[in-house]
C-alpha cells in the first residue's frame, strides 16, 4: 500500500512544479537565468514520473527570450543554457524537435550563427528531422550575422531538403538583403516568390525605400501592394511617412498621416514619435509638442521615446525651462528617465556651450542609478574639448577607461582632435597609439585629422609617414586626406611634391573639390607660379567646378606679388560678371599690393569704397595699412591709422604690434617703444617668437645691447627659434662687442636671401585699377 502513495505524492509534486514553470513562464518579463536554474533543477529532480519535455520548452523558451541580448555580450551564457541541454539529454527526458528549434532559433538571434548549425547537426545526428521553422531560424541567424549571400543559399536549397519556402522564410531573407542595402536583391526575391507575400513582406521592402529616400520605388511597391489585396496597416503608412521626412517634404508626410486616419488607421506611438523627431530636428519644438497633445487625446500612450525626442528638442532650441516640465510629465507617466533620456538632455547643454550643466546631469543620472553608456561620454568628450577643457576631458576619459563603458572609435577621434586643435599632437599620437593597443582600428578620420595637425605644425614629413601607413592598414585616403597632405605640402614650398599627390590623387579615381583646388592655386602662386595656377584654376572650371571668391583672391593676391596689375584688373572684371562681390579679403589684397609699391596715400580711396559697400575693414586692413607707413618710414602716420582702428572698435593683434615695433626701430623711436611695448603687456598679449625677433634685432641695431640681452633670455627659455636676420645682427655686434659670446651658441645655420626689384613703372596701370574699383 506504501508504494502507490508514494507514486501519488511524485505524481502530486511533479504537477505542482510543472504548475510553478507555467505560471512563472507566462509573465511577459520571461526568466532570469537565476529563476531558471532553480525550476530546472526541481523539474530534474522528479523522477516518478519524469516531466514531460513540454514542461522543459516552456521553461527554456522563456528563459532564452529573455536573455538572448545579453548572451552575445556575456561569455557565461551560453556554456549555462547549453549545460542545461546536456543535462536535460541525462535527466531521462529527450529533447525533441521543439527543444531544438528553440535552441537553434536563441543561438541565431544571439549572433551565435555557428553555434546554431552545431546543434542543427546534433539534432539530424540523433534522428529529428527539421522543420520549416527550424530552417527559418536559420536564415535568421545567418541574417543576424550579416551573411546575407549565405542566407540566399539555403533558401534556394530549401526545396532540396523537402521544404517549400514559406512566407515567413522569403520575408527574412528580403529583410537581410534590404539591411546589406542590395535592394536590387531583395525586390529579386519578392518577384520569385512561390509564397503569397503578405503585408509584412511588402512592409519590409518598403521601410527600406523609405529610409533611402527613393520615395518613387516605396509609392510602386505601396500601390503594387493594394492592388494584390494586400491591406497597409499603421507599420505601413508609417514607413511612408518618416520616407517622405528623410527627404524634407513634411507637408506630404502630413498628408500621408490624414490618409491613414481617414482610412480608419490609428497612429500609434511609432507614427507620431516620427513626426515629432523631424519637427524637433526642425527647430519646431512647439509644434511637435502640440503633436503629444493630439496623441494623447487620440488615446495613444506616450513613451520613453516620445518624451525623448521632446527633451531633445527643447534642449537644442535652448529652452531649457520646459525640461523640468517635461521631466514632471514623465514621473506622472511612471516613466522613469533612462539614458537616452540623460543623453539627450547632455547633448542640448552641450550644443548649447553648457558643458557645467551637462556635466552636473550626468552626476545626477548616476546618482539615479542610470549608467552612462559610451554615447553619454562621447557627447561629455566633445563638448569638453570644443570649449577648450581638455584637461576635464582627459580625467572623464580616464574615468570611462577605469569605470566603463570601452571607448570606441568616436571616443578617441573626439579626444585626439581636440588634443590637435590645441597643438598637444604629441599627446594625440600617444592616444592614437593606445587605441590601437586595445584593438581598435583607426579609421580615415582619425588619419585625416592627425595629418591635418602635423601638417599644420609644420612636420610635413611625419604626416606623408603616416599617409602611407593608412594606406598600408587598407585604408584608402580620401579627398580630405589628399587636400590636407597637398596644403601641407605647400606650406612648406614643396609644391611639385603638392602636384604629384594632386595627380595621383585623380588617378586613384576621387575628383578634387574646389577646396583642392584652391589649396593647389595658393600654394603655385606663393612660389610665384602665378600662370600655373591660372591654368589649374582653368582646369577646374572645365572639370565642372565653379570658382568661388576664394579662388578669385588667391590668384588676384598671386598676380600682384608680381605687379601684374592689368592682369588683376581683369580678374576683377570676371569676378564681376560671376556675379561675385569684392569682400574685405580682395580689398586687403590690393592694398598690401599698394603699401609695397610706397602708394600708401592710393589706399584711403578704397577704404572709402570698402565702407560705402558696407565692408567693414578689418585689423588686416589697417595693420597693411599702418605697414605701408611703417615702409617709408612714416611711423606718426602708420600710429594715426592705429588710432583709427581702435576708434572704430577693433584690437590689436600681435601682428598689428610686431608692424609698429618695426617701424619704431627703423627710426629709432626707443621711447616710443617702450609706451608700445606697455599697451602689448595691457592688453594682454604674450610676446610671440616674431615679436622677441623684431625685438632683439631692432634694439641691437639702436646699440641697446643690454636690453636686447633680456629679449634674448626670454627667448631661449621659451625655446623660440632665432632668425636669420636676428642672428645677423647678433654676429654684427659680436664683431664690435665681446660681452655678447654667451649667445654665441643659441646662434643657427642660416642663409642670406636677396630680394629682387624689377623696377617696372605701373603707376599708371593701378590708377585704372583703383578707378575700376570705385566705379
Amino acid at each position: 500500500m506504501k508504494k502507490p502513495i508514494a507514486s501519488s505524492a511524485s505524481f502530486y509534486f511533479l504537477r505542482n512544479i510543472e504548475r510553478l514553470v507555467r505560471e512563472r513562464c507566462r509573465s511577459e518579463e520571461h526568466l532570469s537565468m537565476e529563476d531558471a536554474l532553480y525550476l530546472f533543477d526541481k523539474l530534474t529532480a522528479a523522477k516518478h514520473p519524469i516531466p514531460d519535455v513540454s514542461t522543459y520548452n516552456i521553461l527554456f523558451t522563456s528563459v532564452t527570450r529573455k536573455n538572448h541580448h545579453q548572451a552575445s555580450s556575456s561569455s557565461n551564457f551560453f556554456p549555462t543554457i547549453f549545460s542545461l541541454l546536456n543535462k536535460l539529454n541525462r535527466s531521462g527526458t529527450s529533447p525533441d524537435t521543439i527543444t531544438y528549434a528553440i535552441f537553434i532559433d536563441f543561438c541565431g538571434r544571439s549572433n551565435n550563427v555557428h553555434l546554431a548549425f552545431a546543434v542543427f547537426a546534433c539534432m539530424l545526428r540523433r534522428g529529428w528531422s527539421p522543420t520549416i521553422i527550424i530552417l527559418t531560424s536559420l536564415l535568421r541567424g545567418l541574417c543576424v550575422k550579416k551573411s546575407y549571400s549565405a542566407a540566399a543559399q539555403l533558401l534556394d536549397k530549401m526545396p532540396q531538403l523537402g521544404f517549400v519556402p514559406d512566407v515567413v522564410s522569403y520575408t527574412t531573407v528580403i529583410k537581410g538583403h534590404c539591411e546589406s542595402g542590395n535592394m536590387d536583391l531583395a525586390i529579386d526575391v519578392l518577384r520569385k516568390m512561390h509564397a503569397e507575400p503578405n503585408v509584412f513582406t511588402y512592409n519590409t521592402v518598403i521601410n527600406a525605400r523609405c529610409r533611402q529616400g527613393n520615395m518613387t520605388s516605396a509609392s510602386e511597391l505601396f500601390e503594387e501592394m493594394v492592388s494584390m489585396g494586400i491591406q497597409p496597416d499603421v507599420v505601413t503608412y508609417t514607413s511612408i511617412i518618416r520616407g517622405h521626412l528623410v527627404i524634407g517634404c513634411w507637408k506630404e508626410a502630413s498628408r500621408i498621416f490624414k490618409e491613414m486616419v481617414g482610412r480608419g488607421l490609428a497612429p500609434n506611438a511609432v507614427t507620431f514619435n516620427t513626426l515629432m523627431d523631424y519637427l524637433c530636428k526642425q527647430g519646431k519644438t512647439i509644434e511637435a509638442h502640440n503633436l503629444l497633445y493630439l496623441m494623447v487625446k487620440r488615446g495613444e500612450k506616450p513613451d520613453k521615446i516620445t518624451y525623448n525626442v521632446l527633451l531633445h528638442g527643447y534642449c537644442l532650441e535652448g529652452r531649457f525651462e520646459k525640461v523640468d516640465e517635461l521631466l514632471s510629465s514623465m514621473s506622472r507617466e511612471g516613466l522613469r528617465p533612462d539614458v537616452r533620456s540623460y543623453n539627450a538632455l547632455i547633448d542640448g547643454y552641450c550644443k548649447n556651450e553648457k558643458v557645467d550643466q551637462a556635466m552636473d546631469v550626468f552626476k545626477k543620472m548616476r546618482q539615479e542609478g542610470v549608467q552612462p553608456d559610451t554615447f553619454t561620454y562621447n557627447i561629455l568628450l566633445d563638448g569638453l574639448c570644443k570649449i577648450g577643457k581638455l584637461e576635464e576631458a582627459e580625467d572623464l576619459f580616464r574615468q570611462m577607461v577605469t569605470q566603463g563603458p570601452s571607448p570606441n572609435i568616436i571616443t578617441y577621434n573626439t579626444l585626439i582632435d581636440g588634443l590637435c586643435k590645441i597643438r598637444k599632437v604629441v599627446e594625440a599620437e600617444d592616444l592614437f597609439r593606445q587605441m590601437v593597443t586595445q584593438g581598435l582600428s583607426p579609421n580615415i578620420i582619425t588619419y585625416n585629422t592627425l595629418i591635418d595637425a602635423l601638417c599644420k605644425i609644420g612636420k610635413v614629413e611625419e604626416a606623408e609617414d603616416l599617409f602611407r601607413q593608412l594606406v598600408t592598414q587598407g585604408l584608402s585616403p580620401n579627398v580630405v586626406t589628399y587636400t590636407t597632405l597637398i596644403d601641407g605640402l605647400c606650406k612648406i614650398r614643396k609644391v611639385e611634391e603638392a602636384e604629384g599627390l594632386f595627380c595621383q590623387m585623380v588617378t586613384q579615381g576621387l575628383s578634387p573639390d574646389i577646396i583642392t583646388y584652391n589649396t593647389l592655386i595658393d600654394g603655385l602662386c606663393k612660389i610665384r607660379k602665378v600662370e600655373e595656377a591660372k591654368g589649374l584654376f582653368c582646369q577646374m572650371v572645365t572639370q565642372g567646378l565653379s570658382p568661388n571668391i576664394i579662388s578669385y583672391n588667391t590668384l588676384i593676391s598671386g598676380f600682384l606679388k608680381l605687379g601684374k596689375w592689368e592682369v588683376t584688373s581683369r580678374l576683377l572684371e570676371e569676378m564681376k560678371d560671376q556675379g561675385f562681390e569684392l569682400n574685405v579679403v580682395t580689398f586687403n589684397t590690393i592694398i598690401d599690393a599698394l603699401c609695397k609699391e610706397g602708394m600708401v596715400e592710393k589706399v584711403y580711396k578704397l577704404l572709402d569704397v570698402m565702407i560705402q559697400r558696407g565692408l567693414e575693414p578689418n585689423v588686416v586692413t589697417y595693420s597693411t595699412l599702418m605697414e605701408g607707413y611703417c615702409l617709408i618710414q612714416e611711423t606718426s602716420k602708420a600710429f594715426k591709422v592705429f588710432e583709427l582702428m581702435l576708434s572704430r572698435g577693433h584690437k590689436p593683434d600681435t601682428v598689428t604690434y610686431n608692424i609698429l615695433i618695426n617701424g619704431l626701430f627703423k627710426e629709432g623711436l626707443l621711447d616710443a617703444f617702450d609706451e608700445l611695448f606697455l599697451s602689448v603687456k595691457k592688453d594682454c598679449y604674450s610676446s610671440d617668437s616674431v615679436m622677441l625677433n623684431a625685438i632683439v634685432k631692432g634694439l641691437l641695431e639702436n646699440g641697446e645691447v643690454n636690453r636686447a640681452s633680456g629679449s634674448l633670455s626670454e627667448m631661449n627659455k621659451r625655446k623660440f627659434i632665432l632668425e636669420a636676420f636676428t642672428a645677423s645682427s647678433i654676429v654684427d655686434i659680436l664683431s664690435k662687442d665681446g660681452h655678447c659670446h654667451h649667445y654665441m651658441k643659441m646662434l643657427p645655420n642660416f642663409s642670406q636671401h636677396c630680394a629682387k626689384n624689377n623696377g617696372i613703372n605701373i603707376d599708371s596701370s593701378i590708377s585704372s585699377l583703383i578707378h575700376k574699383i570705385s566705379g
